[in-house]
Parts: C-alpha cells; structure tokens; sequence
C-alpha cells in the first residue's frame, strides 16, 4: 500500500515538473524507489534567481499565494517523510510557477509602454509625424497641391477664355502643438509662381470648449468659406462666396475665439485687419494712402439633428469692414468673380471701382442636411455698401447643391463643417475608392452697381460633378459647367458672356 502511495505522489511531482519547468530545462530525474533513504530538503526555500531560470527578482515573502512553502520535519517513517518532502517540492514549483507568470507579464507590459512611446514619437502616413513621448509636442509637415486643367467652349461674348492647366494650390507648410495647450501652423502657397502667406497662427486650447486663435487666419463667414478647401465637393466654391468673401473674409490677421458649448453647437467671431499678402500702397502722397481696412466677422451654426449618417445643419454668419480700399483708391470697393474656374483670370461678373464707400455690411445663411449618401446644401447672402454722399449700393448671391455617393459612404460633419470623406474601399487596398456625382445652381447679382451705366452685372452657372475619392486623401475632381452672364463688365469686354467649360482637378493633402 505505501508502495501504491509513493509511486502515485511521485507521478504527481513529475506531471508539475513538466508543467512548471521552462522548456530549456531538463527533466527532472525518476523519483528513487521505496527502499532508498529519503532526502530531506532544506529547511529554506531555494533562490530561484541562481539555478538557471533567469530570474531576477523573487515575489515577496508576504504573497501567501506564491511564496515558497517551507519543509516539513522529518518523521522518522520513510515513506511518510518521502510524501512530505514530494509535497514540499510541489508548493515549491508552483509559487515557482506563480513567479514566472508575474514575470512574463511584467515584461509584456514593458514591451507595450515601449511600443507605445515608439508609436507616439514617429508615425507614417502620407506625411510623417512626430511628438514627444508624453504628446506635449508634435510636429508635422502639411501640404495641398491641386493641378488643374480646363477646356472652354465658349459660345458668345467679348472674351475668348483660354484653356489651359495651372496649379490651384501648391501649399507646404507645418503644424503641431507646443506644451500641450497650444497649436501652431505655418503655410505658404506657391501656385502662380508667386509666393504667399495662407496660414500663420498660434491657437490656445486649455479653456474647456474655447479655442483662442491669434494671427492669419480664417475669419469666420460662412459653410463654403470656413470649410476647408480640401473637402469641398466643387472645384471652386460659389460666385458670391468667393465675391463677397474676398470684400470682408477669407484669411486675414486678426483675434478670434471659437466657442463649442456642446457638439452641436458652435459659435465664432473675431476682429480683423488685412491679409498679410496684400501688397503695400504705391501712392506718393502720404495723406493719399490708404489705412488698413478692420472688422468684425461671426458665425454660430447649429445641428438640430447629428446623428450617424443623420445630419441637419443651420448657421448664420455676418462681418462689418471700415477703411475700405480698392488698389490705392480709399474708402473705395471692386466685387469681381470668375466663371467657377480659375485657369483663365475672366471676369463673369465686375461691380468696377464704387467709391465713396463708408463701410461694409454682410449678413448670410446656410443649411445643409446630410442622410446616408445622400446631402443637400446652399447659402444665400447679401452685401451692403454705405455711401453716405453718392447713394448706397446692395449686392446679392446664393447657390444650392446636391451631392450622391454612389459607393454608399455618408459625409461627415465636423464643428460646423463638412469632414473628409473616407472611403470605404480605397484604392489599392480592397477597392476602387468611393464615387461621388454633384449638381449646383449658382448665381450672383452686382445689379446694385452704381458705377457707370452697367447693364446688370447677374451671373449664371450650373455645375455638373463626378468626384472620385481614391483614398481619403487623394481625389480626382471633374466639373462640367455651363455659365452666362447678363453683363457689360470691365473685363471681360462684350454686353453678353455666354459659355461652357470641363475642368478637372488632381486633389493631394497631406
């Protein structure tokens, strides 16, 4: 009986051993048989540090669930010490067990705080990003490069438009964030072969649901305006956003404050002097030359409705301009747009120089509605000019648009703002990217003119696109675009412009 007990305590030690024992070690010898002198172990648990398993640190003598159990007293009766030294040996091998758990999670956990850091200091993408290992600073280069190409068909009118390509946009530039609260962003354009400052500003963000922007910037003005270039789904945006905005928006130096209260809501405003590229008065007489125009611009939109795929969007937006200047001619204004295409410089519609001018007031609306595929939006806005000798002057604009993803993605919406569209099925990976067909109708009246005997000044477009997003950052835009013009404009020449156009564009951001 003592024989049958022995040997299954043996094959009990064995089966730990074989479980506990790390594969490069061997195994562990035959258990003697009944007849031999046992062998009491030692009084003291072994140091496991030093028989080879590689271990540096031993658990604590307190954790009763892994410390080493002690051996027991010898008996005087073989096979009971026999039992109890096996017993001993097996507690011993599990708290062994029980360690080189603790250990290999202790090394995984260090091996994913390094990984983590790793990833935080350099990532890749379209572009390479840095930071520090706690995030407090980050680094990365950002671009836009739009290569544009156009073929008018022009129809009637003064002005033969040329067909041509050029490049929209060629900007490079950085941004990143310093001592954590704040963000930074530098960029200039190349396009036209001339250089310009776009973006130059440092922003504050420790204030919760407050960001403070201090330098060039985009003044707040409307949908089309403040959304970024990159996610816009024509080439160019609407008549009047562009003439009106170019009068009183667009990126200038100023202060503003952007106030997000809750995700839904977004309030901003800001004052304003003059874009930094604007070149310097030629004028030889200082008491001619004019002082830098200033203002106050201000949107606050809304999503009653923000849900996944499920979005309707509602904002105002206004500005107000004192010191207005047209080239070296103060208190004086131009309102000027091109046929939704820039190749060719063109006018469609040209209010001419209106002097006189005290001050600007702008006030707009926008809305959009998002469902699935499918989004509609438009704005409406108008211009008024205070002249307060030579008769006041009013100008108005507004398009709608309808946009369909035909490979089933939603847009996105953003603080007030469309988001970029991501594929989902890109190019090269799973898929051929995602489809996109638009429609706008745009129209723009400088019919309040009170310069010359201008016949009108009404602008016309109707806008036809097929956007092909290859991935979220690499997009291939065509537009075909039908517009007219009741006009007799400064530039171009003719009493009527008349006329069609298919424009592509090569979008890259980064």
């Amino acid at each position: 009986m003592n024989n049958l007990l022995l040997a299954g305590a043996s094959a009990l030690v064995l089966a730990n051993q074989a479980l506990a024992q790390p594969a490069s070690r061997p195994p562990v010898a035959e258990a003697p048989s009944p007849n031999d002198q046992p062998t009491v172990p030692p009084t003291s648990a072994p140091s496991f540090g030093s028989d080879g398993s590689g271990l540096d640190t031993l658990v604590p003598a307190d954790n009763e669930a892994t410390a080493p159990a002690p051996a027991l007293a010898p008996t005087g009766n073989p096979v009971l010490d026999r039992l109890n030294a096996l017993e001993t040996r097996v507690r011993q091998l599990e708290a062994r067990n029980a360690q080189l758990e603790q250990q290999a999670e202790l090394n995984q956990d260090r091996l994913q705080t390094v990984e983590t850091r790793s990833a935080k200091q350099s990532q890749w993408g379209w572009a390479p990003s840095t930071s520090d290992t706690a995030g407090n600073f980050t680094f990365k280069p950002r671009g836009v490069i739009d290569a544009d190409f156009a073929h008018f068909d022009e129809r009637r009118g003064g002005y033969d438009y040329n067909d041509g390509t050029g490049f929209r946009r060629a900007r490079l530039g950085f941004e990143g964030t310093a001592f954590k609260w704040f963000n930074y962003r530098l960029e200039v354009d190349f396009a036209g072969n001339v250089v310009t400052l776009t973006d130059a500003y440092v922003q504050y963000s420790k204030i919760p649901k407050l960001l403070l922007t201090v330098g060039q910037h985009k003044a707040p003005f409307g949908l089309e305006s403040n959304n970024s270039d990159n996610y816009n789904l024509f080439l160019e945006r609407g008549m009047f956003t562009n003439a009106f905005g170019n009068a009183g928006a667009e990126r200038r130096i100023g202060v503003s404050a952007a106030w997000a209260p809750r995700e839904t809501i977004n309030v901003a405003g800001g004052v304003f002097g003059d874009n930094e590229s604007v070149g310097r008065s030629t004028a030889t007489s200082v008491t001619n030359t004019p002082d830098e125009s200033w203002g106050f611009n201000g949107r606050a939109t809304w999503e009653p409705l923000f849900d996944s795929g499920r979005i309707i969007h509602l904002g105002v937006a206004s500005y107000y301009r004192r010191s207005l200047k047209s080239g070296d001619t103060a208190d004086a204004v131009r309102l000027t747009e091109r046929p939704n295409i820039r190749i060719d410089n063109g006018n469609i519609a040209d209010s001419g120089v209106i002097t006189g001018v005290r001050d600007l007031t702008y006030a707009g609306a926008e809305a959009a509605a998002v469902f699935g595929p499918f989004t509609a939006f438009g704005e409406a806005g108008r211009l008024w000019a205070k002249r307060p000798t030579l008769g006041d002057a009013h100008f108005t604009g507004a398009y709608a648009a309808l946009s369909y993803l035909l490979t089933g993605e939603t847009r996105p919406f953003k603080s007030g703002n469309f988001d970029r569209v991501r594929p989902a099925h890109e190019l090269g990976k799973d898929g051929l990217g995602a489809f996109e067909v638009a429609a706008r109708y745009d129209w723009l009246d400088l019919a309040g003119t009170p310069v010359g005997a201008r016949a009108g000044n009404r602008a016309r477009s109707l806008t036809l696109g097929l956007n092909w997003y290859l991935n979220p950052y690499l997009k291939l835009m065509t537009n075909v675009i039908h517009f007219w013009g009741d006009n007799t404009p400064l530039d171009p020449v003719g009493n009527v412009t008349k006329g069609d156009v298919l424009a592509t564009r090569l979008h890259l951001d980064f």
